[in-house]
């Protein structure tokens, strides 16, 4: 729920593919490391028609197309799901070292940009840290990176096993770093206009996000930020999720249905499926 704000802004205001075939080879590519934050990426192309009702419902059950963790679906728009924390980071930049190939092969035609999608945990992994200090090295400029940093991990807090200051870590690995308000939309896209304009460096976008942003108890409180809510549904903790529905303004009975300012929203892109993005000059 945290990152769900920098997910619209992406592929609604910068991700270049198409729609209507996501094997289309010129398209930009994206990258969750998080498995456990899959659910953005089905939301998602939920909205584009990839995926359908039934299938979000579904969600880590037995035989579905939804399952969460390792995966590739590119049918579907699914480049990876990362199941150990920093793979999804490695992949992304093995993907921009590959892009680069293919520019200095054939041309700035070639060269689309990858998009990460990193959490608390994932920063914190040692294969990270490879992956992050050699994409430095390489001045990657077309891997953008957004950390959703909301300071809760599986079992605690983050600075109950960290101290150290990840924008300082990756600017010392030669990255460009900046730091937002992750909800704030305004800020999401300016620092995504800014990474998209950087040609030197591979740009960490910092987003400070609120962990089960929404949630309210039984007696309607607010009930966000807490270490629970980060693995576990929101029935089985101290917030209530029929109450989190209505606050969020969702349909209780319809839990899965789009909201209808969301559908209209997205309907010139999911309409529209035998437009093609443009090719980068």
């Amino acid at each position: 729920m945290g990152g769900a704000d920098f997910m619209h802004i992406l592929y609604s205001e910068f991700f270049n593919y198409d729609p209507a075939d996501m094997h289309w080879p010129f398209r930009d590519r994206f990258f969750m490391d998080a498995g456990h934050l899959s659910t953005l990426m089905y939301a998602q192309y939920y909205l584009l028609g990839n995926y359908k009702k039934e299938d979000i419902a579904n969600f880590r059950q037995w035989e579905s197309v939804t399952p969460g963790h390792p995966e590739v679906d590119v049918a579907r728009g699914v480049e990876n799901t990362s199941g150990s924390l920093g793979q999804g980071h490695t992949m992304g930049v093995g993907a921009t070292i590959a892009a680069k190939f293919l520019q200095a092969r054939f041309g700035d035609w070639m060269n689309h940009k990858i998009y990460g999608f990193i959490s608390d945990g994932g920063v914190q992994e040692e294969i990270s840290q490879g992956a992050g200090r050699i994409a430095g090295h390489l001045g990657l400029n077309n891997f953008i990176m957004f950390y959703d940093a909301n300071d809760v991990q599986l079992s605690s807090k983050t600075d109950e096993v960290t101290s150290e200051d990840t924008a300082k870590k990756y600017e010392a690995w030669g990255w460009k770093v900046v730091t937002i308000d992750g909800h704030d939309h305004d800020q999401i896209r300016k620092a995504t206009a800014d990474a998209n304009a950087e040609t030197e460096k591979p740009t960490l976008i910092i987003g400070h996000t609120i962990m089960g942003k929404g949630c309210v108890t039984a007696d309607g409180e607010m009930y966000e930020g807490h270490t629970e809510l980060h693995g576990k549904p929101i029935g089985d903790t101290g917030a209530d999720y029929q109450k989190t529905l209505e606050n969020l303004g969702a349909d209780v009975d319809n839990p899965f249905e789009i909201f209808k300012s969301v559908a209209e929203y997205y309907e010139d892109i999911v309409g529209k499926k035998e437009r093609r993005p443009m090719q980068r000059s």
